[in-house]
């Protein structure tokens, strides 16, 4: 390869290197650098510049095309080679190259987001921003007004990514065909139905099937339904959350969910958390549950014990009347020493009830007050 003479000296890779590192590394230049560039651009002329050298630095950085002289950037070949190596290098090529639409084509094909660099002319080509938006659905929000309010285009945007929603017209959330399509692609597309829309069972139910939050999103109407509240609560004992107090106010709904998990208690109607067999039921799932049971309940011995047998933790929820009880709290502490942590401060420098709790799990002796915790026969 013969290099190319410029006032005096050999025109080579390393030239345009620095200025190659200083557009990646950099988000701006400054005015005297874009002068400087400027001018080297004006001054460097095809019979100056060795190509051979220039495609060399594309072929290894597409984004070298930014600092490239005036006479390479208008060279379509060398376009292409940079745009093959990094697409976003279109935003330095020549207007011209970037209103061609093989090269703008081949541009979105491998990253859609360039649409945005791209004459507003590609921007309202349906054929062209259906290939951006393949590639990348959020290359719709660079499509002109008129194609975001393309019913099939933004679903096509949608299959990509389901939040190419966000760009769409908003006309669209008025269409029912459109809102089923959308819904059935994500169900948190439900949330941009127009309030008509909305109202539709079958699309609030294919939201539902999908993810039982969308219930959340649902019209006030839907969660009055039992039957739809029902299936949501096969899918999610939490969809009971969202019911109607009615409905949690259902013996059979709450069994339901009560099966999955005994924290579904938290659902229920006061009511209900005031049904013993309830509630025994729930601490039988998780101990833990005894948090939702009615005042009363959490002041009954036989359901407390019942909860601390599932996680000891669960003696936090119970009456402080219990929690002093000193006979109660010896049983307690029996089932688990750990849940000494929880008795009242008095029973905590009781030494006999400490040797229980000690007994049961010997890490207990944390929880002993200061006046008896160094007693070495607690621990004998």
């Amino acid at each position: 390869m013969v290099a190319a003479k410029y006032r005096g000296r050999v025109i080579t890779k390393a030239d345009f290197a620095p200025r190659v590192e200083k557009c990646i590394d950099s988000d701006a230049e400054d005015d005297e650098g874009e002068e400087q560039t400027a001018e080297h651009e004006e001054e460097l002329t095809e019979d100056v510049v060795d190509k051979d050298v220039m495609r060399g630095v594309l072929q290894q950085d597409g984004m070298a095309l930014k600092a490239m002289p005036r006479c390479i950037k208008e060279d379509r070949s060398m376009v292409l080679i940079a745009v093959r190596q990094n697409p976003e290098a279109i935003a330095f090529a020549p207007e011209v190259y970037r209103a061609d639409q093989d090269i703008a084509l081949d541009v979105v094909r491998q990253r859609g987001m360039t649409l945005e660099v791209l004459p507003e002319a590609l921007k309202a080509d349906g054929a062209f921003v259906f290939e951006a938006c393949k590639q990348d659905g959020l290359a719709l929000q660079f499509a002109s007004e008129e194609l975001r309010a393309d019913a099939d285009l933004v679903i096509e945007a949608m299959r990509q990514n389901w939040r190419a929603i966000d760009f769409a017209g908003e006309d669209l959330f008025r269409e029912e065909d459109f809102m089923r399509e959308a819904v059935n692609i994500h169900w948190r597309a439900l949330s941009y139905a127009h309030h008509g829309i909305g109202e539709l069972r079958d699309i609030v139910q294919m939201a539902m099937r999908q993810n039982w939050l969308a219930l959340a999103n649902a019209h006030e109407r839907f969660l009055k339904d039992r039957a739809l509240v029902e299936e949501a609560v096969g899918l999610s004992w939490e969809a009971l959350l969202y019911a109607h107090p009615k409905l949690r106010n259902d013996r059979a709904l709450v069994v339901d969910a009560l099966r999955q998990n005994g924290l579904a208690l938290q659902c229920a109607s006061d009511e209900l958390r005031g049904d013993r067999e309830l509630v025994m039921q729930a601490i039988s799932k998780n101990g833990l549950a005894l948090e939702y049971a009615s005042e009363a309940l959490r002041n009954d011995r036989e359901v407390v014990l019942a909860a601390v047998k599932g996680d000891r933790v669960a003696l936090q929820f119970a009456s402080e009347e219990l929690r002093a009880d000193k006979p109660f709290v010896l049983e307690a502490v029996r089932i688990d020493g750990m849940a000494a942590e929880f008795i009242a401060a008095p029973l905590k420098a009781d030494w006999e009830v400490m040797r229980e709790a000690v007994r049961s799990d010997w890490r207990a002796v944390d929880f002993a007050a200061d006046e008896i915790k160094q007693d070495s026969s607690l621990l004998s």
